[in-house]
């Protein structure tokens, strides 16, 4: 004898208003969403850009500062004409006489204000002429101030990808050319072709307690980069371009 099938009853549809209050709210809820969404979507933005701002500006400064610790060509002598200030006035101050003492303060003063003055100064001047001197090779050079805007750190490691226009050297002489970097780090080379890439051993910068940390090595490496291995060999076979990474 089989068993009866369980009867089941067809479920009531919802009162017409409860269906029409419902799906206002739905269009209320989807409305909200919506508009919150497009908040978190402007506050993204925003943060965004300011975080690019930020990362801007300090890389602009560590661009300023590793200048300012290896400037280019003749510079004038900011930290030692402060130190020799900063002497005299001490020696002043214990001096006898008001005058002398006096004389010692604004000596003091006078090498603080010059010194933080003079880098704020000198900065932006170093900056226009190392672009002045990149733009003036034969060839164009990419991605060099970027390095120097990164974050700097006590080793690091730069690339050079060179890129010839119409003929390469053989490994053979690109690798004894190469062989001519040796301050701050040697470099090893890998490529073909056309293509070849330079790449540096560790960039180590000393560090000094209390002391601020640059790219000074880096833009040390990158400068024997240009001097050392890529202007000599343009000469005989022309560059497309140079572009550093870290």
């Amino acid at each position: 004898m089989s068993r009866a099938e369980p009867r089941v009853e067809p479920t009531p549809p919802p009162p017409a208003g409860a269906r029409a209050r419902l799906e206002a709210l739905a269009r209320e809820g989807r409305e909200h969403q919506a508009a919150a969404l497009a908040r978190e979507a402007a506050e993204e933005r925003r943060a965004a850009l300011r975080e690019r701002r930020q990362v801007e500006r300090l890389g602009r400064a560590n661009v300023r500062n590793a200048l300012l610790d290896s400037p280019p060509g003749p510079s004038i002598p900011i930290l030692r004409i402060t130190l020799a200030a900063v002497v005299a006035g001490t020696i002043l101050l214990f001096a006898a006489g008001t005058a002398w003492q006096v004389l010692g303060w604004t000596l003091l003063l006078g090498a603080i204000g010059g010194f933080f003055g003079g880098r704020l100064l000198l900065g932006p001047r170093y900056v226009r002429g190392e672009a002045a001197w990149l733009r003036a090779l034969p060839f164009p050079v990419r991605g060099y101030f970027r390095v120097l805007g990164e974050t700097p750190s006590e080793e690091r490691f730069v690339r050079v990808r060179i890129h010839f226009r119409h003929a390469a050297p053989e490994r053979e002489v690109l690798e004894g050319i190469a062989g001519r970097l040796v301050y701050p780090a040697t470099a090893t080379l890998d490529g073909g072709g056309l293509r070849w890439t330079l790449r540096s051993a560790a960039i180590r910068t000393p560090v000094v307690e209390d002391g601020e940390i640059t790219n000074r090595q880096a833009l040390g490496w990158m400068r024997g980069v240009i001097d050392e291995v890529l202007l000599p060999l343009h000469e005989a076979y022309p560059l497309r371009s140079a572009r550093f990474d870290g």
